[in-house]
């Protein structure tokens, strides 16, 4: 784009995103070449467009393979448009964190099914970082990282089945942690520390407060509107996002004779 505003004079004032990193206008900064920015690409293709998509893809795929949960998920949000706790015509962010189970859904997708699946790699800084109480040291400039996909499974974090979609897990209560008060929310910060599907300190992800209150309030509306079916299987490949193709889906606007597809 930057090339191509050298010759077009229909672009030729508009400002870029990278136009902050032209060496020129601020010799005093950090300098990108060519190969930097095409690494840090897949940051916005990613974080703008395809994170939002293969979190919203697998949420669905998974209430819709799980029955139960879908109606569960559909009573909820409809008693709460009935006692008028979600706002018209589009819900608000705020109301949809006051949605539990819902939430505890959209926690057991990152869980299981995180957007980014890739090892998040990191380089360590000095002087170096130490493992395991001590025993294990990393050198500084190693190059490190762990899989969302993989932590995710870690039964000694996220406790039985952990390849199971179960959104039980975080909720309080026998029937679905099988802890209750303090203890719950012990458990549920311990999964939260360990979650990853973010990125973690310094470099986690920057769009991560966006991306939820995108994806959630998408979510609550698709679901407060309308019936929604499947048709046929999903095909879904774990790459350095959660892919998904051929997601055939049936939507019933509630109350109303007629369908559209989405």
């Amino acid at each position: 784009m930057r090339q191509r505003r050298l010759t077009d004079p229909s672009i030729q004032h508009q400002t870029l995103f990278f136009d902050g990193l032209e060496p020129t206008k601020n010799p005093k900064t950090f300098q990108f070449d060519h190969t930097d920015l095409l690494a840090e690409h897949i940051t916005f293709t990613a974080a703008s467009l395809d994170g939002a998509a293969a979190l919203i893809s697998p949420f669905v795929d998974n209430i819709l393979h799980n029955p139960l949960a879908y109606h569960r998920l559909v009573q909820e949000i409809t008693a709460a448009a009935k006692e008028s706790r979600l706002s018209s015509p589009v819900v608000t962010y705020e109301e949809t964190c006051q949605l539990p189970y819902f939430i505890a859904c959209l926690k057991e997708t990152l869980r299981r099914d995180a957007p980014a699946q890739t090892i998040l790699p990191r380089v360590v800084s000095e002087p170096g970082y130490t493992l395991y109480d001590g025993t294990v040291f990393i050198p500084p400039g190693t190059h490190m990282g762990a899989s969302p996909l993989i932590i995710g499974r870690d039964p000694t974090i996220f406790g039985l089945e952990p390849d199971k979609w179960k959104p039980e897990r975080w909720l309080s209560g026998k029937e679905n942690s099988g802890l209750e008060g303090t203890e719950h929310e012990v458990y549920v910060k311990h999964m939260e520390k360990f979650g990853h599907w973010w990125g973690y300190g310094d470099r986690e992800c920057a769009g991560k407060f966006y991306a939820y209150m995108e994806v959630q309030k998408v979510l609550v509306e698709i679901l407060r509107r309308f019936e929604v079916r499947r048709v046929g299987e999903f095909r879904h490949e774990k790459w350095a996002l959660g892919m998904y193709w051929d997601q055939g889906i049936v939507l019933e606007e509630r109350g109303i004779v007629g369908k559209d597809r989405w």
